[in-house]
């Protein structure tokens, strides 16, 4: 567990110690608020993934913002949990639960909250049944389709109505529609070079292919007399397509409020929130400094994180502890210890999952310190 040093709410942010997980709230908020004026003109409305930042004060000021479906999304039945006890009440596990003892923490929440779960196989959907029915309540159910990540869900079309007409004559649960995560076209630092430029229009358009085979399912299970209430789809780096695509209800995305260097090119509209401050803590040489984040601090799974604001400087390698710079120019003769630098990391969710505590702040001074909630809570 992190064991931050705590500081007074006015700390000047370059004062916090390091290396910290910092989110300007004024970054924060104009990209929440860019991304639900995209639902308020929409028919679909947005469904805040919380499962990606695990911080409740995030969500409740994504719900607050408006133009949401009224709940949150979450990708493990122990994050429901959390939420939960943090005041939501309905919440989309966006993930198959399929385990007796989870299944069981499933219909406990059930019995006071709106929860649904997506379903991708048939022994799944007998399982939930019999502990729902056993329970006495309802469960929502969203068949998941694969359209194209790879991951979970069966088949669009034909195997999607199959398992749609098995959920919707089983007792205890409801079948309430379909959910699908259409894959990002680009998740790796190895596919990303420096300076490159995206083709928006061309991913925009893989998008509406992928969103299109949810669309025709749904109106394949509707020909055959079925009723789909919900098509859930994600995420941040497709939301303003899915907005515009009908047949679509809510759209489940988590990453915009804090983004990161990978989604800031797909997504220019919106910023980065979150950032690591670390603090250069020695000089070796005149060409470069070394800062007190590492891989630990970062999460570099998927990418090392990026330098954000010296000129002439860039973060070339990290070791567990400690970060290189390369430094060309003026900046070899004025960087010192004890200086400060941001990193923006490739992938937020690998970065949060280093953190118990987000540094708030507002104005360039600490708001406070923000539980990361959801961390750890992975079954």
């Amino acid at each position: 567990m992190e064991r931050p040093v705590f500081q007074a709410p006015g700390t000047p942010m370059e004062e916090l110690d390091t290396p910290a997980l910092v989110v300007d709230l004024e970054v924060m908020e104009r990209n929440i608020a860019t991304v639900h004026a995209c639902f308020s003109q929409s028919s679909a409305k947005i469904r805040p993934h919380a499962g990606r930042h695990q911080c409740p004060q995030i969500a409740h000021r994504q719900v607050r913002a408006g133009a949401t479906v009224g709940g949150i999304g979450v990708t493990t039945l122990g994050e429901a949990e959390v939420f939960i006890d943090a005041g939501f009440r309905d919440i989309l596990v966006a993930n198959q639960v399929v385990t007796q003892a989870k299944i069981r923490r499933l219909c406990a929440l059930a019995v006071s909250n709106q929860i649904t779960v997506a379903v991708d196989d048939p022994g799944n959907v007998a399982a939930l049944s019999e502990a729902a029915t056993a329970s006495g309540i309802n469960i929502g159910v969203l068949v998941e389709l694969d359209v194209g990540l790879g991951r979970c869900g069966v088949a669009p079309g034909g195997n999607a109505l199959t398992l749609a007409r098995t959920v919707s004559q089983a007792p205890g649960i409801r079948f309430d529609g379909l959910m699908a995560i259409p894959p990002t076209p680009v998740s790796t630092a190895e596919s990303v070079e420096e300076g490159d430029t995206l083709d928006h229009g061309r991913l925009d358009a893989e998008a509406r292919s992928h969103l299109q085979q949810v669309v025709d399912t749904r109106e394949l299970l509707e020909r055959e007399g079925l009723a789909v209430s919900i098509v859930c789809v994600g995420g941040t780096h497709n939301y303003a397509v899915a907005a515009s695509t009908t047949g679509v209800t809510e759209v489940l995305a988590g990453s915009y409020p804090l983004m990161d260097y990978n989604l800031c090119r797909w997504r220019p509209e919106l910023k980065p929130a979150a950032r690591v401050l670390a603090s250069i803590i020695s000089r070796p040489n005149g060409q470069s400094a070394v800062l007190d984040a590492g891989h630990k601090a970062t999460g570099p799974d998927r990418g090392l994180a990026v330098l954000d604001g010296i000129a002439g400087a860039k973060a070339t390698r990290f070791s567990a502890e400690h970060g290189v710079l390369e430094l060309e120019g003026d900046v070899a003769h004025q960087l010192k210890p004890g200086d400060k630098a941001w990193l923006v990391p490739f992938d937020l969710g690998l970065c949060l999952n280093q953190y118990d505590y987000i540094r708030a702040v507002q104005g360039a001074k600490l708001e406070g310190f923000w539980a990361i909630a959801g961390r750890g809570h992975f079954g």
